[in-house]
């Protein structure tokens, strides 16, 4: 299996479905967008195929849209482009791959909940914002939560964090946002959250995993068992 191709299609496939429950989306054989007016994600344009320079630049005239994202991976366009029309580098991001074998992982002493409705969309949004910054809407959780797993890690009465769950297709789960909210971190959370995920995704049949990491999560993923695959550098112009 390419699980590089199949990391950046689960990806994009949310990216998209983003932009059509919730947004806007366009797409052709070169390219897509997909936006969600009034949250921070996905807002998101990228290629399909490397761009000739005549329509890289066409694209960031016509689409030019404060704060949106263009992420670049495989050299797939080129840098200097983007960086003479004012986008510069946001972070980076590293393709990482695992494959789901019969052990368990183990959760420690969370409790999950799945959101299921208005309300724990809500909270999932902002237990998100909390831990990664940014927003994304509680509208677009639900009106997409029939197609992906949002979750909410417990513990106790306290709600620490969130994770997703997103199979495009049968045998590859992404998983996504798994994150702890500050006054909850260094406990060993952020670990419980993605063992639960992987566990949940295996139930479902995934035999891969996927996901992207930042330079601060890299090594839970590593020592959990994760590799390497490819690098994507998010570019954004302010």
């Amino acid at each position: 299996m390419d699980l590089i191709t199949a990391n950046i299609n689960n990806l994009t496939s949310l990216w998209s479905m983003a932009g059509i429950m919730d947004g806007q989306f366009l797409d052709d054989e070169n390219f897509a967008i997909s936006t969600v007016s009034e949250s921070d994600w996905p807002n998101k344009i990228w290629f399909h195929r490397p761009p000739t320079l005549e329509l890289l630049e066409e694209i960031l005239n016509r689409y030019e849209r404060k704060g949106i994202t263009i992420p670049i991976w495989q050299n797939i366009a080129p840098e200097e482009v983007l960086i003479s029309h004012g986008f510069s580098i946001k972070n980076e991001l590293t393709g990482m791959s695992i494959q789901l074998k019969d052990n368990h992982y183990h959760t420690g002493k969370l409790s999950f909940q799945k959101v299921s409705d208005a309300n724990s969309a809500m909270l999932w949004s902002k237990l998100f914002r909390k831990a990664f910054g940014y927003f994304i809407s509680p509208k677009t959780v639900e009106l997409t939560m029939d197609r992906v797993d949002y979750l909410i890690g417990n513990h106790g009465p306290y709600s620490i964090g969130t994770a997703v769950i997103y199979m495009d297709t049968p045998k590859v789960a992404g998983i996504h946002s798994i994150g702890v909210v500050p006054n909850h971190r260094r406990k060993g959370y952020a670990a419980d959250l993605l063992n639960h995920v992987l566990d949940l995704a295996k139930q479902q049949g995934a035999i891969h995993a996927t996901l992207q990491a930042s330079s601060m999560a890299k090594e839970l993923y590593l020592k959990t068992g994760f590799q390497e695959d490819f690098l994507i550098q998010n570019f954004v112009k302010h």
